[in-house]
């Protein structure tokens, strides 16, 4: 992984029969117990494993807290979500195009009988053709601003008392030290209020990244789909291990270029509390991985006629679109054809691909 998804390429078969059942939880984006991290390959944030009260460890008990999804395909329970990824650009593409972004939820399998891949749902972000911000998105990123903000503080509070030790220096040293020649110009002239007004401006950038908001990574608004490309692959960074169950949602959030920019910024110049640039991006590819060859690799593409969404179940009166509605649900007859549905569902149930293919260990 990552790959470049396309609809002539993608020729296995999907299995899944429900949509992704997410829950937003009860740990908000702003909560302490969340931590934010700047990365240097990404923009994350990541749950707590532990649970409040009785509760045990992730490994033990279905009572999930932070944000969890209920995927098909045998999965078995709600999978917490571990921590969410951002990067820049996209590092999966769709039909030989690369998005500004991607958005990687990634969750953990928490039953050790039922122990797996490590499955992640991945959205991509394109720019909005009004240049609209996402007001949710927008949430997010004012979180790792926050993050970025108190950092170069922190950096700027180091160099104030590199510049406190430059003038004790000068005074037991002498002028001429090359610390204190260093510092003397930016600290000794500096007036006691502009120490105090940094001081409060430091304390109150820190309380910012601990203030709470209610906000849930799978809002409809940011997976804005049900329906989506999947395969087994990889981790997209060293050692990049072949454990990951992929899902790539088949349509993109919207952003405007400015919130790309603003997370470019917060990714590409964070320095850390020792003023040190933490990025490892380039300038040609940013923090994506290139896309890998297919290498005889199974991938396949869900739409209607493998489920619909839970919500239009009962009014539709089936667990599938009928073959000649799928347009009605976004899948164009000219594209998803006879002959494509045939060539790409040739088994009735999972159980009988097993059969002629062998079943995967953790079906055993």
């Amino acid at each position: 992984s990552p790959i470049d998804l396309r609809f002539d390429w993608a020729d296995a078969q999907c299995f899944e029969y429900h949509q992704i059942r997410s829950k937003p939880g009860e740990w908000g984006i702003t909560n302490p117990k969340v931590e934010k991290q700047i990365l240097p390959s990404k923009l994350r944030f990541t749950y707590p494993r532990k649970f409040d009260g009785d509760f045990g460890d992730a490994s033990e008990n279905d009572q999930v807290k932070g944000a969890s999804a209920d995927l098909p395909k045998q999965w078995g329970h709600q999978l917490p979500v571990l921590h969410v990824d951002v990067k820049i650009p996209s590092e999966h593409w769709m039909e030989g195009k690369q998005y500004a972004a991607e958005y990687q939820i990634n969750l953990i399998q928490n039953r050790e009988e039922k122990r797996r891949g490590a499955p992640v749902i991945s959205v991509l972000f394109d720019i909005h053709p009004e240049e609209e911000d996402h007001h949710r998105i927008g949430q997010m990123i004012d979180e790792f601003q926050k993050v970025y903000d108190a950092d170069l503080a922190e950096c700027e509070d180091f160099r104030r008392k590199q510049r406190r030790l430059g003038a004790w220096a000068d005074d037991t040293l002498g002028a001429g030290s090359k610390i204190a020649e260093e510092a003397r110009s930016t600290w000794l002239d500096e007036p006691v209020e502009e120490e105090t007004k940094f001081r409060e401006n430091l304390t109150n950038l820190r309380r910012r990244a601990q203030e709470f908001r209610r906000w849930n990574p799978f809002h409809e608004t940011i997976v804005r789909t049900i329906w989506f490309y999947g395969y087994e692959g990889s981790l997209t960074e060293p050692p990049c291990s072949e454990f990951v169950e992929w899902r790539i949602m088949l349509e993109p959030a919207l952003i405007s270029s400015r919130q790309l920019f603003q997370m470019k910024n917060i990714l590409f110049n964070h320095v850390d509390g020792k003023c040190q640039r933490t990025s490892v991006h380039s300038t040609e590819l940013g923090v994506a991985r290139p896309i890998q060859n297919y290498e005889g690799r199974d991938v396949y593409q869900c739409m209607c006629r493998d489920f619909i969404a839970d919500k239009d179940r009962d009014e539709y009166g089936e667990n599938r679109c009928l073959w000649t509605e799928r347009d009605q649900f976004g899948f164009n007859k000219d594209k998803y054809t006879q002959d494509w549905y045939r060539s790409h569902h040739k088994y009735e149930t999972i159980e009988d691909y097993w059969k002629d293919n062998g079943k995967p260990h953790w079906a055993s």
